[in-house]
């Protein structure tokens, strides 16, 4: 099982996992709502939007229902409520859902959750469009290999997250990381660092994050990150970038799931 991120249980806290029932009763259902990021594809063009989330989950049935808004490719808005759908263990806390038939204002729907740490990822299909949702993306334990560019000494590693928080309208992003190793000894500097004002660029198949300079918001500026180009891919189930920060060079590639 994947172990949650530092930085997530924060937002879980607020966001996730609450319920109405007794300490003492076996929860059988949770609700909670949760941002979604969403990107209305059709060709070339795309359309940002983003909505919150009504989510419960039947732990009895082990199926999931939500009701969330989403904008189409022409800008129209839709409200879709899905019918509970069962959810099927694919690694671990992972899951998969889908509903073949079409739901309201949208046609077949497929997707993921993972019940450790929230991430949720799902596509439907409207008319001739794809529309495809996620929340805040978590790439837990992506490999990343430091190097120093002067003597080509290297350290690959399994033990940092990245977190991608879209702002409202899809220009910028916040990246969080958690167990930041900037060195090559592979020793964790920082349990949780952040940059706020990434630019973000949507596109038909996941996003694009670049900055030539950015300073961390939460710890002091030895922790400059400059030459960041971070493309996620495959309908944001891949991730692969560059960037630089204490004279290192970090190469970072890996999946979602």
């Amino acid at each position: 099982m994947k172990k949650l991120s530092f930085f997530l249980l924060s937002l879980l806290a607020v966001t996730l996992f609450t319920s109405c029932n007794k300490e003492d009763e076996t929860v059988s259902k949770q609700s909670y709502s949760s941002t979604i990021n969403c990107r209305a594809i059709d060709g070339d063009n795309v359309v940002f939007s983003q909505n919150t989330a009504k989510v419960e989950l039947n732990y009895t049935d082990m199926t999931i229902q939500f009701t969330v808004d989403y904008r189409d490719a022409s800008g129209a808005v839709h409200n879709m409520t899905t019918p509970a759908m069962k959810m099927i263990q694919k690694a671990g806390m992972t899951y998969s859902f889908n509903h073949a038939g079409g739901t309201q204002q949208a046609g077949s729907l497929e997707g993921y959750i993972n019940l450790s740490s929230g991430l949720m990822w799902y596509t439907l299909t409207n008319g001739d469009q794809q529309i495809v949702s996620t929340t805040h993306l978590l790439y837990s334990f992506v490999p990343t290999t430091v190097t120093n560019p002067d003597n080509g000494y290297s350290y690959n590693h399994q033990q940092s997250e990245y977190l991608f928080a879209p702002d409202a309208k899809g220009e910028t992003c916040v990246m969080s990381i958690s167990n930041f190793i900037p060195n090559i000894a592979g020793t964790v500097e920082v349990s949780k660092i952040e940059y706020r004002g990434l630019k973000l660029t949507p596109t038909a198949s996941g996003y694009v994050i670049t900055a030539s300079e950015v300073e961390p918001t939460n710890i002091h500026s030895n922790y400059v990150i400059t030459d960041l180009n971070i493309t996620l891919d495959g309908q944001c189930r891949l991730i692969d970038g560059t960037f630089k920060c204490k004279d290192l060079e970090f190469k970072i590639a890996g999946n979602l799931f």
